[in-house]
């Protein structure tokens, strides 16, 4: 396989709402879409979900779109694609959510060429059909929160993620708790509680958490390691994990029970499998994130969601919750409380071409003269 072509939307997708965390709010997305064209005219699609500013994660969407047009593309045009994991052999990890989201637009276009699935070019073994969603709700009043969960609970979903921060996490969260008892239920604090915040993030444990996300502004395991010694509830690393050098040594110190794995984050489908089958050799509970990102992320992470022995629903809810277009048709729907894997080739959707086009703020073409 040899790519033609390279073509980057720089898009910016206005949000229904401002989401806000502990570190930062949106009121749009910016991404990066890709489309590689190989020699026969096949296109795939993958998206570059870094963010404009490096809250969190060091690489930012420019960082990410210079390395692309003056490294990571050039070098793909000039070579023969076998399998699009070889991408990694000539690509360091310097900038993980600008080369996954060039694997990812390479694989939709092999597995387009293979006539199958992006699961079956990627994993050998039996997938669900369908996956319930999980809903994320970021840092809402108290009132406007329980309103939004009896909202999202009418409509069949069973797992909220809460973003919390210090000055209110136990309340807000004890308040959901005392209204829905059996609710399935996690927090999310972004980094935001200090290692000498410890008796705060104990109070949880009386509240039957899933699992804390990233709890500590800490970068370092061993702060870890002794917070889950002290607390009962499961930690959760996402940004924490970055390389499988990260997450070996988080096994190694016990320093989590859980980890949230974001294909953008650690630099592609490639990763992402090999994580999946250490947190199955260690025993330790995997489940699949997503960043507030476009149609052409979300639908894969659905796909990589499918495996069967994930811990949780991911963050995964329809498209018109954030976008008041998608750029995928059909778009990410629940009915019935389930979110259906899509069955064609490749991602399984078609893009949006208009819609593509009409959130465009920028658009290069590399190759195909």
């Amino acid at each position: 396989m040899r790519i033609n072509s390279i073509e980057l939307y720089h898009i910016q997708m206005p949000l229904h709402f401002t989401f806000k965390t502990a570190q930062t709010s949106l009121n749009h997305r910016e991404t990066i879409v890709i489309k590689a064209v190989d020699e026969l005219g096949n296109t795939g699609y993958g998206e570059v979900v870094a963010f404009n500013e490096p809250f969190y994660s060091a690489e930012t969407l420019m960082d990410s779109k210079w390395v692309l047009i003056n490294d990571y593309i050039p070098k793909l045009l000039s070579e023969e694609i076998k399998h699009p994991f070889m991408v990694h052999e000539w690509m360091d990890l310097s900038y993980p959510m600008a080369i996954a989201g060039l694997e990812n637009a390479l694989l939709d276009l092999y597995a387009k060429r293979q006539q199958k699935s992006i699961m079956e070019v990627v994993f050998s073994e039996a997938t669900h059909d369908r996956i319930a969603p999980g809903m994320v709700l970021g840092d809402l009043e108290p009132s406007n929160l329980l309103k939004q969960i009896e909202h999202y609970r009418e409509e069949g979903y069973i797992r909220f993620k809460i973003k919390i921060k210090p000055e209110d996490g136990f309340p807000k969260l004890k308040l959901i708790r005392e209204r829905y008892p059996d609710l399935k239920l996690l927090a999310d604090a972004n980094k935001s509680y200090e290692s000498d915040q410890i008796h705060e993030l104990k109070k949880l444990d009386e509240l039957d958490l899933l699992c804390i996300e990233e709890p500590l502004a800490s970068m370092d395991f061993t702060d870890y390691q002794k917070l889950q010694e002290e607390i009962k509830i499961p930690i959760c690393l996402d940004e924490s994990i970055q390389t499988m050098d990260d997450l070996k040594t988080a096994i190694q110190l016990k320093a989590c029970k859980v980890v949230n794995i974001k294909v953008g984050r650690i630099g592609g489908m490639y990763y992402a499998k090999q994580m999946i089958e250490l947190c199955r050799e260690n025993h330790i509970h995997y489940w699949i994130g997503s960043m507030v990102e476009s149609g052409i992320s979300k639908i894969l992470h659905v796909h990589l969601a499918s495996l069967k022995d994930t811990y949780i629903p991911g963050d995964l809810s329809p498209s018109r919750r954030y976008f008041p277009r998608d750029i995928i048709h059909p778009e990410i729907t629940v009915e019935n409380g389930m979110i259906q894997v899509p069955k064609g080739w490749g991602l399984g959707v078609e893009i949006d071409e208009d819609a593509l086009k009409a959130y465009t703020i920028d658009h290069v073409r590399i190759g195909g003269e």
